[in-house]
């Protein structure tokens, strides 16, 4: 069954809301505000029925200018617009300021009904048609169908229904994939016995009573009670609905007008948007840049300060690029159309189209950003993908990521990375994530460069440990932790690096060290042997050596294969010499659970200067605590003393 959203627009008290009881025999108006003052305040809605097997909704948005807001909650995701003019006032303020709205939003199509027929003469009818002629001129209602007709007589009413009917059969599919399921809530309330319900447009995709949801910016999950649309309760809702959804987990004060249900995962919160904004050709105010705005989206509204990219300052009837800075997160998808209100007195005076789901901060009047946004304006899908990646490879995205950040299912998202791929530009990380092939070349090159460089400048140490690796490559990239794996094993993979020994290095390099190395190993380790307990202090023992460095590097490498011991900063030890001075101090740290200086001197028959340096050592590695003079047992023994 196909499911079709109308909206009416135009100026307060022109006939909206009598034209769709005539039309549905439902009365809109629900507010007793409304029945008072006999005016729409809040959207109204009403069934259309038909023979024809359709679903057709009709929303009656308000026309009085106080209620702006509620009207641009109700305009959204609409397939037809009928625009309303009562042809004993013609074009009214509203009139123009709905018209404007729905040019903005992309509305595809309308029927301009032409009311109160009742009450025009010929002459009357022939003046406001010509005006509306003039208003509609090179819009998507210029060419649109017309019809007069009388709500208080019922004067082509059932014409109207035709023609409405006429117009609805071939509108376009919505997406119905159930990933992209979303729905702005534009009422939220409480009923007694049921609890939280939340009632909007469902724009695209579908969900079922009993599945998971999200509502977002929040990210607070819920699980779908029960579903009702058009009245009935219903197992599943579908894309073009006007639904109601019940919620559990959540009650009705944690919900705000304007939120928006969707699927966990598949929506952004973001503070900053990127957008291609248009003010209206008569509006009264200009957009100046860093200038705090209100905009309107689905059925939210949000303040934020407008940064414009590429201008100084926006007219009428001009455009520009502008990235949006709120005040708190929003959620909206690519693509979504938006209404501009100026921030005092609030008026709408423009609008646009969000370039993305989330946007980095961005700089004015740079070229790379600017080129970066006309791509995601007007690229084909797969060019704005390529741009995605080009701006996102080091958060390394997964399919999932990429799609919500595209506005497309998963499937078409990946089939797309597999043509990118194909022509070598992207590159597959791991199992289901991408990077543009530019920044994949130049973290390779950036790896092999860094290891060249430690190569050439360390004779003794064959591998850099993955922790230096780690610090290096995120300095220069910015990559988390989980990143820096998936890219180092990407890099084993492809042959640019090699593991070894729990480090790294570049593919093809000779682990084995030249016969130098070996011989000064050998020799120093002799010489950590032959001095027993009278360790010689680094700096002093390099200072013998033709290349100081390369000792010091020896003496860490033979410290890392546990023949040497770190005592301190200042000197090594043998290890089997560590090993007795720690067996002779719990020897009496077992017995006595404490020493002092004096008694460990005397146990050792060595100096004070080296037994204060083993017992420091000790405290350090918290064996034993220093209080006053004595040093006490805090730790047994370790099973692998280093």
């Amino acid at each position: 069954m196909n499911n079709i959203i109308i909206g009416t627009a135009g100026h307060v008290d022109h006939g909206k809301t009598c034209l769709i009881k005539a039309l549905t025999g439902t009365d809109t108006d629900r507010l007793a505000e409304e029945k008072k003052r006999g005016i729409t305040i809040e959207n109204g809605f009403a069934s259309l029925p038909n023979e024809e097997g359709l679903r057709i909704g009709i929303i009656d948005v308000p026309g009085h200018e106080k209620f702006i807001r509620n009207m641009l909650a109700g305009i959204g995701g609409i397939d037809l617009v009928l625009l309303i003019i009562a042809l004993d006032e013609g074009i009214m303020p509203q009139t123009r300021e709905h018209f404007e709205i729905l040019k903005m939003l992309h509305i595809p199509r309308g029927i301009l009904v032409f009311t109160k027929l009742d009450l025009a003469d010929e002459e009357l009818i022939r003046m406001v048609e010509a005006e509306t002629d003039e208003m509609v001129k090179g819009s998507f209602l210029e060419h649109a169908p017309r019809i007069r007709v009388s709500s208080f007589t019922g004067e082509n009413i059932p014409e109207l229904k035709k023609l409405i009917l006429e117009n609805v059969r071939n509108t376009a599919a919505r997406r119905t994939d159930p990933e992209m399921f979303r729905l702005p809530a534009d009422r939220v309330f409480s009923l007694k016995g049921v609890g939280t319900v939340v009632t909007g447009t469902l724009l695209e995709g579908s969900c079922a009573a009993g599945e998971e949801l999200m509502v977002y910016p929040q990210q607070k999950r819920v699980r779908v009670r029960s579903i009702q649309s058009h009245n009935q309760q219903e197992e599943r809702a579908f894309a073009g609905q006007r639904t109601a959804l019940n919620l559990a987990d959540i009650r009705k004060e944690e919900l705000e007008r304007g939120e928006v249900v969707a699927r966990p995962g598949r929506m952004i919160p973001s503070m900053m948007l990127d957008a291609r904004v248009q003010l209206f050709t008569d509006a009264r105010h200009t957009l100046k840049n860093n200038s705090r705005v209100h905009i309107s989206f689905g059925a939210a509204r949000a303040d934020c300060k407008a940064v414009l990219l590429d201008t100084a300052e926006l007219k009428a009837g001009e455009e520009a690029y502008v990235q949006f800075r709120f005040e708190e997160p929003v959620a909206v998808r690519k693509g979504d159309r938006f209404i501009l209100l100026f921030y005092s007195p609030v008026e709408t005076f423009g609008g646009g189209v969000f370039l993305e789901a989330d946007a980095r901060k961005h700089r004015r009047n740079q070229e790379s950003v600017l080129q970066g946004l006309r791509i995601k304006e007007q690229g084909t899908d797969a060019e704005q993908l390529e741009e995605e990646l080009r701006e996102y490879s080091a958060e390394i995205p997964c399919v999932s990521e990429l799609s919500v950040r595209l506005n497309l299912t998963e499937e078409r998202t990946e089939a797309l990375l597999l043509e990118l791929k194909g022509k070598k530009r992207a590159i597959a990380i791991g199992s289901d994530r991408y990077i543009h092939m530019d920044f994949w070349k130049v973290i390779a090159a950036s790896a092999e460069k860094m290891l060249k460089k430690f190569h050439e400048e360390n004779s003794v140490i064959r591998q850099m440990e993955k922790a230096e690796f780690y610090n290096r490559i995120s300095a220069r990239f910015a990559l988390k932790k989980n990143q820096q794996e998936l890219i180092l094993h990407e890099l084993v993979k492809r042959k640019v690096l090699q593991f070894s020994e729990g480090g790294v290095m570049l593919y093809g390099v000779d682990t084995t060290p030249d016969a130098e190395v070996a011989r000064l190993s050998e020799q120093l380790l002799k010489r950590y042997q032959e001095d027993g307990f009278q360790v010689p202090y680094t700096e002093k023992l390099t200072a013998e050596y033709r290349n100081p460095r390369q000792i010091r590097q020896i003496l860490s490498e033979l410290g890392k294969k546990g023949k040497l011991v770190r005592v301190d900063a200042s000197a090594y030890m043998a290890k089997e010499h560590w090993d007795y001075v720690t067996d002779v101090l719990y020897q009496k740290l077992d017995r006595d659970g404490q020493i002092t200086l004096a008694e460990y001197r005397d146990l050792l028959h060595t100096s004070r200067k080296y037994s204060q340096m083993f017992l420091e050592a000790f405290d350090r590695r918290k064996y034993t605590k220093l209080v006053g003079d004595v040093h006490y047992k805090i730790k047994d023994r370790p099973e692998e003393n280093t």
